[in-house]
């Protein structure tokens, strides 16, 4: 059986490479919630590893000190303030969706192997289905690490200053487009992997009856 390339397994192939160039993009950038630039800004913005400030002073620091500029957010210069930076609940969506990231990478490797021939035929099927199961994660764990930053950031008084002021921003919406991609990725490539079930079920059979008719000669 020779592997043959469907519209809707590109499109799935598509769908995965974009989910991964959108997370990509909302990990490499700050900008997951910014502050209104026609407001006081003291805080800037913040992403998932950076956040910005602008003469700004944590209300618990006795000393004062004064945080200027954009900072990696486990750097020696937020070490006073990282728990403020850092509540559980960022902590965990930094973890799931670092993981998601790793998948994505796995993900789109099993997809390219398929497109690319480099796995055995018989097992093309457990590839695609592979890649749609890890699709299918990907796009539930970014579904839920949306949400969960998206209500913290609107009703978790306590993290950032000025709370009324901020908005979510681009990164964020990248993130969230990464997770809808990753969906129809696997939505597309289970249609795939369905389609390789069936034309190897067809195969077998046929191989079947191929050697039961010649048996009879």
């Amino acid at each position: 059986m020779a592997l043959k390339k469907t519209l809707v397994g590109i499109f799935g192939l598509i769908f995965t490479i974009l989910a991964f160039i959108c997370l990509l993009v909302a990990f490499a950038t700050p900008n997951w919630i910014e502050s209104f630039k026609d407001r006081s800004r003291e805080f800037v913005k913040m992403g998932l590893w950076e956040a910005c400030f602008d003469d700004w002073t944590y209300y618990k620091d006795y000393l004062g000190k004064r945080y200027q500029g954009c900072w990696w957010i486990f750097s020696f210069e937020y070490r006073p303030i990282w728990s403020y930076l850092n509540p559980p609940w960022l902590l965990a969506v930094q973890v799931l969706l670092t993981l998601t990231f790793l998948l994505m990478m796995v993900t789109i490797l099993f997809v390219a192997f398929y497109f690319l021939h480099c796995c055995p035929l018989a097992k093309a099927k457990n590839y695609v289905m592979a890649a749609t199961v890890m699709n299918f994660i990907s796009g539930l764990v970014i579904a839920i690490c949306t949400i969960v930053f998206g209500v913290k950031a609107e009703i978790d008084r306590q993290w950032l200053p000025q709370p009324d002021s901020n908005y979510l921003s681009w990164s964020f919406g990248f993130c969230v487009l990464s997770g809808f991609f990753s969906l129809f990725g696997g939505m597309c490539l289970l249609v795939e992997s369905m389609r390789l079930y069936v034309s190897n079920k067809n195969d077998r059979r046929e191989e079947t009856y191929g050697m039961r008719a010649s048996s009879h000669y």
